[in-house]
């Protein structure tokens, strides 16, 4: 039977009604996973004819949830950075991505610095998904052809964010607002 982008979209949307806390986002993954199973969703959606970069491919006024859709041409990938206030789930339709999860080591007192250490590494392969809660800092790296989802609860793409630079063991706060970084908006 199939599962649609539709279907997904109330699902979540029920999910967060029902249990705001980590409870609802473990049950939001679970739709996750079923949309990222359906060929029509990952063909219509993110197929080898759409549009390269991020797209708002649903948004919930009410909720505040948004559903991005990545389609990546080229391989990248993403230096350690929160996602401010929110928390997202990422999902692989086509491709992988190489997931690091890091543990920050000093207390946030000295403005600009910032020590970090991986706390794990792993992979998210096409049809699976995985949680990042408020605060939780990650990199990502992902192969050409790519191309993957992600729920989150809030306007992350205009918002700030902390973005670190192991090398140098530094912190900045990061405008995502003055980027130009979607492409296009398919629903509202």
């Amino acid at each position: 039977m199939a599962y649609s982008f539709q279907e997904f979209c109330a699902d979540c949307e029920e999910a967060l009604k029902a249990d705001a806390s980590e409870a609802g986002r473990k049950e939001i993954q679970k739709h996750f996973d079923k949309i990222l199973a359906h060929p029509e969703f990952v063909d219509g959606i993110l197929g080898e004819n759409s549009e390269p970069g991020r797209h708002i491919i649903h948004h919930n006024k009410e909720s505040d949830m948004y559903v991005l859709a990545h389609v990546y041409k080229d391989a990248g990938s993403a230096a350690p950075h929160d996602h401010g206030p929110f928390w997202v789930i990422y999902g692989n339709a086509t491709g992988y991505t190489d997931m690091k999860e890091y543990r920050r080591l000093d207390d946030g007192s000295k403005e600009g610095y910032a020590e970090l250490e991986v706390s794990s590494e792993y992979r998210i392969e096409a049809g699976t998904s995985s949680i990042y809660d408020v605060g939780d800092i990650h990199s990502i790296d992902y192969p050409a052809n790519s191309t993957f989802i992600r729920v989150v609860s809030g306007d992350a793409e205009s918002g700030k964010n902390l973005r670190f630079n192991l090398e140098n063991r530094t912190v900045e706060v990061q405008d995502r607002g003055k980027e130009k970084r979607i492409v296009s908006k398919v629903d509202g």
